[in-house]
């Protein structure tokens, strides 16, 4: 049982790379096929607009006993400048849950609901599931929420700053992360 989670788990870090490559040779695509002439509002023509997006980013994780680095990869679709679903994957590292050091890691959906602040910002909230694994409970599956702030740095990429509270059984584990996201 332990050896196919461990496959799993290599075969989700091995699909978010991917997802990350094919943002960047998306990025280094769309950088090279830029228009020249200015475009205005940045928040209306960029990757906030519908369509695809990946990204992945890192952050510092923590719960009431430990905390720790993570990571995080992600692959979305934007319906509209306003909402977005995606689907990540998250290693919460070496956090200590209920007393007992293990590695914790998650998939899961999301649904984000953006409101513009300006041309280049956005603020979101965002909801969802997510599917963890601990040492000692096996997979179990449970609520997630946080929030953040989305900055157009060109017309395909973006910064994203946010906070996400992972309900896990034992306890819970919040996460401070910075992502950078490629819009195609």
């Amino acid at each position: 049982m332990i050896e196919a989670l461990n496959k799993m788990k290599t075969a989700l870090r091995t699909i978010c790379a991917a997802g990350v490559a094919l943002g960047l040779a998306g990025f280094a695509s769309a950088a090279s096929a830029q228009e020249t002439e200015t475009r205005g509002n940045i928040y209306n023509q960029t990757h906030f607009q519908p369509g695809l997006y990946v990204g992945g980013g890192l952050g510092w994780g923590w719960s009431d006993d430990d905390d720790d680095w993570t990571w995080k990869g992600i692959a979305g679709w934007r319906l509209n400048q306003y909402l977005a679903v995606q689907g990540f994957y998250a290693d919460l590292t070496d956090i200590t849950v209920a007393g007992v050091s293990s590695d914790v890691d998650t998939f899961g959906a999301e649904l984000l609901a953006s409101f513009p602040v300006s041309d280049t910002m956005a603020i979101y909230g965002k909801g969802g599931l997510h599917n963890y694994d601990e040492v000692g409970s096996g997979r179990d599956t449970s609520w997630l929420a946080g929030a953040g702030v989305d900055f157009a740095l060109s017309d395909n990429m973006s910064l994203r700053t946010e906070w996400t509270h992972y309900d896990l059984d034992s306890d819970d584990v919040d996460e401070a992360s910075v992502q950078i996201v490629f819009g195609f």
